[in-house]
């Protein structure tokens, strides 16, 4: 993607380069082992500040625009040139993190949903939707309504029946959103094709059946719910914020795993700007 006046990308320099400056050069180094040298006329006046306004939060779009306009298009190719050299990555969810006092607002269905309607009622909506049931057609709908709606939310499930699931936090500027989490699953099935069947049942109206889950397990994954809508409040993300937690329904043990935003996803892709 070259960039442009639309482009909602976030990057963000991928390893703490030091940003050094002399006439018509620029040189970033990390470390003995990696160092990156970039020439060319008048680079020194506009690129080391360009590149230290670059944290995960500013699209690129954002970015460029704070250049004169003399200068903008090459800042475009000098970046894009960065991108592809991998000094550029994309911005994460944690890097894009905002404190923010949450109180839970819950829909779906299941027992996930008792008892869940807690916090401040002066504090911003947190949605979150609970599912007892494989029904991604309803996942990839509230999904698309959070990212349009500006705001962060979650998901959870037990509907895979031998495993729960506590989302990360998704936000809508940043990070990967349920669509790319549901397609990371997908593309680790050994039967992706089952995900494209319960796609179409959902969207059909046809039922899904629902599951029956460990009342404790139940118990865990609330919790898991209620600690994460906390964490939004720091000022500094724990990395379990915006990790995918994991419970399993036979020994109820829980574990963390990252989730990556997919560079193809239709949803977050296309929606966010």
């Amino acid at each position: 993607m070259t960039p442009g006046t639309g482009d909602s990308r976030r990057p963000r320099l991928s390893l703490p380069f030091t940003i050094l400056a002399e006439p018509d050069t620029v040189r970033l180094v990390a470390g003995e082992d990696f160092r990156y040298t970039l020439t060319g006329k008048g680079l020194d006046r506009w690129l080391p500040a360009l590149l230290s306004a670059l944290d995960g939060r500013r699209s690129l779009a954002e970015a460029l625009a704070a250049i004169e306009e003399p200068q903008r298009a090459a800042a475009a190719v000098v970046l894009e040139r960065l991108y592809g050299e991998r000094v550029l990555v994309e911005g994460s969810a944690a890097d894009a993190h905002a404190s923010l006092s949450a109180r839970l607002q819950p829909e779906g269905r299941g027992a996930l949903l008792e008892d869940l309607a807690t916090g401040d009622p002066a504090s911003a909506p947190l949605a979150i939707l609970c599912q007892d049931r494989l029904d991604y057609d309803e996942a990839l709908s509230f999904n698309r309504r959070c990212l349009d709606g500006g705001a962060p939310w979650m998901w959870a499930t037990f509907g895979p029946l031998e495993r729960g699931y506590v989302s990360p936090v998704f936000l809508p500027s940043s990070g990967p959103c349920l669509a790319c989490l549901l397609g990371q699953f997908r593309r680790r099935s050994p039967a992706p094709e089952i995900y494209d069947a319960l796609l179409e049942q959902g969207r059909s109206g046809k039922a899904i059946q629902p599951v029956l889950f460990p009342r404790e397990g139940v118990g865990i994954l609330r919790n898991l719910i209620r600690w994460k809508a906390a964490l939004l409040a720091e000022s500094v993300p724990p990395a379990a914020l915006y990790r995918l937690q994991v419970l399993d329904a036979r020994t109820l043990e829980v574990s963390a795993h990252r989730v990556f935003l997919d560079p193809e996803c239709g949803e977050c892709r296309g929606r966010r700007r």
